[in-house]
Order: structure tokens, then C-alpha cells, then sequence
């Protein structure tokens, strides 16, 4: 759900730059309506309590376990990493990674496709 200053976390391993875009970007059909991807589809989000301007997807050509490698360069790195490494420690290398700002993911569903929810954490 919409929550101005957190920041929800996915994790995954996926071949390329191209696959991960694929995978997280909303279509549009003839009309102009939007088509939810995979990955909203796989943790089941709803695309109107997300903006699309506050989606932030990097893929790593070498896989890490180490979180702050990951997160490092993503935005407001300098908040969100202090405040993921007191709580999570991952213990299997990744290669991409996928951040909804202004959003709280509240679903259940904490793996799909590759990919697993991290955590919601401030990073304002």
C-alpha cells in the first residue's frame, strides 16, 4: 500500500538488464490501458497503489550475498543501507535487485519467478 517514506525490497537472480526490465515494467495495450507485469502479478500488487516514477530495478553482472554491494548506488543508499543491514542478512548471492518507494508491501507472498521480498524499511 501507499506509504510515503518507506521503500519495499525484492531481491532475484535473473540472465540479463533486459529480462529484469521485462519482468518488472507495466505494458500498455491499443488503448492505452496499462498491463501489470510478472512481478506484480507474481506478488500480487496492485499497480494503482504503486507509481511507476518511484521504481527503481538494477541488475549486477557478478552476483553478491552482500546486501550493501547491492543497494550500493541505489537511491538514498546512504539511508536504506544502515538500516537493512541491522536487519537482514542474506546468505545467497543475487544479481538483481527491485525498490518501490512510497510503497509498503504488505502481501504474504515472499517468493516468486526468482525473486524474493526483502523487507520495507524508511529511507527518508
Amino acid at each position: 500500500m501507499y506509504k510515503q517514506g518507506m521503500v519495499s525490497i525484492w531481491l532475484g537472480n535473473i540472465k540479463n538488464q533486459s529480462l529484469l526490465y521485462g519482468y518488472v515494467d507495466v505494458t500498455y495495450d491499443e488503448d492505452g490501458d496499462s498491463i501489470p507485469s510478472k512481478f506484480y502479478l507474481d506478488f500480487n500488487i496492485d499497480m494503482d497503489e504503486t507509481d511507476e516514477d518511484f521504481i527503481e530495478k538494477d541488475f549486477v553482472s557478478k552476483k553478491s550475498d552482500d546486501l550493501s554491494k547491492l543497494l550500493e548506488g541505489c537511491s538514498y543508499d546512504d539511508v536504506i543501507i544502515p538500516n537493512v543491514k541491522k536487519k537482514i542478512n542474506i546468505t545467497k548471492p543475487y544479481n538483481a535487485l527491485i525498490l518501490i518507494y512510497n510503497f509498503e508491501y504488505e502481501n504474504n507472498i515472499q517468493a516468486a519467478s526468482d525473486f524474493v521480498f526483502v523487507i520495507t524499511t524508511r529511507y527518508e
